[in-house]
This record gives structure tokens, sequence and C-alpha cells, in this order.
């Protein structure tokens, strides 16, 4: 079977993230970098500090949720890449835990990375 809108994976790219970068930012620049258009990406490692936020759905925004300044182990980190005003943008979504064990969760506004590792796979598709 067949689907018209599935992509399949190009490129593989395993990198390692500068420490003391926004991973975002990184993330970004790597997308530019290896032009990519659209892509998926994982990654885990350990962040100095990181700011989560929640879409609310009815105003159509972020809304920022916690700003961690201390350091979290980066459990897992998943998202994808997509142009947004002509640029490569990384949608990234986490799972962070503190040296208590406390957990936290959500969209990845910025994380300094302490030390991160990121798989990113360039996707073609029906557009290409």
């Amino acid at each position: 079977m067949s689907d018209s809108s599935a992509y399949e994976i190009a490129e593989t790219f395993f990198v390692q993230a500068e420490r003391g970068c926004d991973l975002v930012s990184f993330l970004n620049g790597l997308a530019t970098e290896k032009d990519i258009d659209v892509g998926a990406f994982t990654a885990i490692g350990a962040l100095q500090s990181a700011r989560l936020a929640f879409y609310d759905q009815e105003a159509r925004r972020y809304i920022e949720l916690v700003d961690l300044q201390a350091p979290q182990e980066l459990i897992s980190c998943m998202g994808t890449i997509s142009i947004r005003d002509g640029k490569p943008f990384a949608h990234a979504h986490v799972v962070l835990v503190d040296a208590e064990g406390n957990t936290r969760a959500g969209h990845l506004l910025e994380g300094r990375v302490f030390f991160a590792q990121v798989c990113l796979n360039k996707l073609a598709g029906p557009e290409d």
C-alpha cells in the first residue's frame, strides 16, 4: 500500500551539540547546514538550564510553564523540522529530570546544553 504523503529517511546525521549552546538554536542551525526542509530528531544528554512551555489551544499560543535554572538530565527530546518564515524550524518536546528525581515535560523554548547527542533524520517525500 502506498501513501502519497509518506516521507522516507533520506539521510541521518548523528552529532554532538556544543556545550553552552541553546539546543533549539543548534537544531535550527544544523538543519540549515544540512539543507533540511523536513526532518525528525531525537536527543539525549544533559542541560544546564531550560525553559518549557505549554500550548494553549484556545488562545493559540505557547505559555511558558517553567524556567529551570538548575542542571537537568535530558531523558527524552523529540521533534520535527519544518520551514517557518523561509527557514528551518525545530519543534522540540522534552522530558527532563532534576537531581531530586522531579520530572518536567513540555515544549522546549530554550535549553542550555551541558552534553547532548542528536540524531537528525532528513526526510524526503512528495514535494521533493
